[in-house]
């Protein structure tokens, strides 16, 4: 009579399957936090520049006229802030006339570029002058 005895622990095949559901499992962690970060840092991105469009509109809000004065490029010329953190950046500020040019209001328009590709931030309000 044989007696077979049972050992206690994995078998080769059962470390093999463990081993492949582990590495599964943390290259799908892997990518999961590569896209959050990526994520936040587009985030990030566009909160500066959207930070920096309301500042710029701010700061626009005081030069309008009376009346209205369409324009593209107002003066000072509107600058992005040294170390903003962002690429490729550019702003421009739009004054318009919705209603005519015989009335106070001005919409002012503030667009941020920024990134590659280009993506675009814009912030807008109504003014009349102080």
């Amino acid at each position: 009579m044989t007696e077979t005895t049972k050992q206690a622990g994995f078998s080769a095949i059962e470390l093999l399957i463990t081993l492949f559901i582990a590495a599964a499992f943390i290259a799908t962690g892997y990518q999961l936090y590569t896209i959050v970060i990526k994520d936040g840092g587009e985030s990030r991105a566009r909160t500066k520049a959207s930070n920096i469009a309301y500042d710029n509109l701010r700061r626009y809000a005081a030069l309008v006229k009376n009346p209205c004065v369409a324009t593209a490029s107002p003066t000072p010329a509107p600058t992005i802030p040294g170390g903003s953190g962002l690429s490729n950046a550019s702003i421009s500020v739009v004054y318009t006339c919705p209603y005519n040019a015989t009335t106070p209001v001005t919409e002012i328009t503030v667009f941020v570029r920024y990134g590659t590709p280009q993506q675009e931030v814009a912030h807008a309000m109504y003014a009349t002058p102080n």
